[in-house]
């Protein structure tokens, strides 16, 4: 991609220096600490708490916490991954941001992406929490771990063509991150060749590929591994973290990760946490699991096989197929890594005054037709998508009672696990909530808390911009949460090339096309065309009651609207989204 420096762009301290806080915010400023969970790839159904098949012990346990609110009706912000990552951050639909869609590139050392997330650095969670916290040194309040997937992390991208867009573009004071996917086993094994005899390939290579040394676990984007032998399909996935000391503001991991990936992420959180030494923070653990490729450590298999950590295959079922003992694994893996972060903030004395949310970013794996899959609620049944995956199961992870997957605009695309423990708010109780929340609303219940207001305590120049989150705070207070608007449209912002739009309201879902649409063999209806759900009713959207309520069809289009003018006012006249940023002024 072209650079071209068509705009000039603040500087993180510059922004905030417009940002004043109100008189009322520095009264009731808390010691609020917060944290948001991200899993990747995770359909409603695949927790435990809601009869998956992985047993996870530590969630299910955090749910009858006391402190603790599940919520039933949550939904990511998009459905797939790169723009729910921007709801998180931001409280804004992705859209509003410039985030279509995503980008593929593996590692650093083979690609440097030029996506475009947010070029008029729209005001995020981090900022937020520096804003309320000006006496907290600013370089070691907020940290980022995981998997990012908003843009590359050298800070002179511009230099290969790509464009700087890591967490620290993006407020926060520290980050140990990959770039994009990592396999959920021995993450970067593949970096080096005295590493690869460590890797764990999981169900994606047999003993020959292995021996043969071109073994991969797939979903490699970018040049070959560096030192690789040319036309190697050995892909490197790293960590990276901030460090100006060396080239492109970045050093990576110099050993080998873990077997578990998800013990690298929360043994990095508990350093960052031993460094707070007691005082607030805001973090991020974008956990990989269960995102392809996904793999479990062989230990993590074997207990699933016999049933240690699963349920057991129904009677007279199939046994479990080597990529379900893969994902299972992951998801114990990821439960573990759960229960060691509550563990640690409870050690440390952070958790009754830590408001801690986790959510994945979109349904599961693959699509079905018509998003319907068959099978069972714990087992789904379909066709794959090869050649990228073997025949048999549709993929192994649950919509439940949904309908739709990752990608569709259906709620089983979007509508994802959701917890919330907040012990100082929701106190010494535990329950579940049927109300609608999303990833946006976690910048606007953090600022509730901090004291801060969207309309006066952003930059300046974004006071009147569009915000979609809403503070969650009633319903963590067990208070009464109105009726509200939201949207979804999959690949992008024009309304000419999505493949799916969605737009909820009360119970009430309009749907007009989904990433798996087309013609119902059984019943010969075009499921592309508009449809109305009642899901209250009907929460399977099984039931399209276009037909015969079609004033509500009107009444839900004149919403959708709305909301579509909204979006794209903001595309143009907000983010400039057809602007490239000022990499210059960026990197100072």
């Amino acid at each position: 991609m072209k650079m071209k420096n068509m705009r000039s762009h603040a500087k993180l301290p510059l922004l905030l220096a417009t940002a004043a806080v109100s008189a009322d915010a520095k009264a009731t400023r808390s010691n609020a600490s917060f944290l948001m969970l991200l899993g990747d790839d995770i359909g409603w159904g695949d927790m435990h708490y809601n009869n998956g098949t992985a047993l996870t012990p530590n969630i299910d346990k955090w749910t009858k916490t006391p402190g603790t609110v599940t919520l039933m009706d949550f939904h990511s912000g998009g459905t797939v991954c790169s723009p729910t990552r921007a709801t998180v951050l931001t409280g804004r639909n992705h859209f509003r941001d410039c985030v279509n869609f995503v980008f593929s590139c593996s590692d650093m050392t083979q690609c440097v992406p030029d996506f475009k997330f947010a070029p008029e650095r729209t005001f995020t969670i981090a900022d937020a929490f520096q804003l309320a916290h000006p006496e907290l040194p600013s370089t070691s309040q907020s940290f980022f771990t995981g998997k990012w997937h908003l843009g590359s992390l050298y800070k002179d991208s511009a230099k290969y063509g790509g464009i700087w867009s890591s967490p620290e573009t993006h407020g926060f004071s520290k980050f140990n991150a990959t770039v994009e996917v990592s396999p959920t086993a021995t993450t970067n094994c593949q970096c080096r060749s005295d590493w690869y005899g460590q890797c764990n390939f999981g169900h994606y290579a047999t003993q020959q590929q292995i021996a043969s040394g071109h073994a991969s676990t797939g979903h490699c984007n970018g040049h070959a591994t560096p030192g690789e032998p040319s036309g190697d399909k050995r892909c490197c996935f790293n960590y990276w973290w901030n460090d100006d000391s060396n080239d492109h503001g970045v050093t990576n991991l110099s050993n080998p990760s873990p077997d578990d990936d998800s013990e690298y992420v929360t043994s990095a959180f508990d350093i960052f946490l031993n460094q707070r030494q007691g005082d607030p923070f805001v973090a991020h653990i974008s956990f990989h699991n269960c995102h392809i490729p996904y793999i479990g450590t062989v230990e993590a298999r074997e207990k699933c096989r016999k049933g240690e950590t699963c349920r057991l295959p129904d009677p007279g079922a199939k046994p479990y197929t080597e990529w379900e003992l893969d994902f299972y694994a992951c998801l114990n893996e990821l439960d573990g890594g759960v229960g060691r972060v509550l563990e640690t903030l409870g050690d440390r004395g952070y958790y009754d005054d830590t408001m801690v949310w986790f959510t994945t970013d979109n349904g599961p794996e693959v699509n079905c037709p018509n998003g319907l899959c068959g099978g069972t609620f714990q087992r789904p049944e379909g066709p794959w998508d090869p050649p990228r995956h073997k025949k048999g199961l549709v993929g192994p992870g649950s919509q439940g009672l949904l309908r739709g997957r990752k990608r569709d605009t259906w709620e089983g695309g979007h509508r994802v696990p959701g917890i919330v423990s907040y012990p100082r708010v929701v106190g010494k109780t535990y329950r579940t909530s049927w109300e609608t929340v999303v990833t946006m609303d976690f910048l606007a219940t953090m600022m509730d808390v901090l004291g801060l207001d969207v309309a006066t305590d952003r930059p300046e120049a974004q006071r009147d911009w569009a915000f979609d989150g809403k503070s969650i705070m009633p319903i963590l207070k067990n208070e009464t949460w109105p009726n509200r608007g939201i949207g979804w449209m999959f690949w992008n912002h024009n309304i000419s090339h999505a493949k799916g739009i969605g737009f909820r309201y009360g119970p009430w879902k309009l749907v007009n096309t989904s990433m798996s649409c087309g013609h119902d063999k059984t019943t010969g209806a075009d499921m592309c065309k508009t449809q109305l759900y009642n899901l209250d009713d009907d929460l399977g959207e099984r039931h399209d009651l276009s037909q015969s309520n079609p004033a509500m069809v009107e009444e839900m289009s004149a919403r959708f609207d709305e909301w579509y003018q909204s979006i794209q006012h903001s595309w143009d006249d907000e983010s400039h989204c057809g602007y490239v940023p000022d990499q210059e002024a960026m990197e100072d």
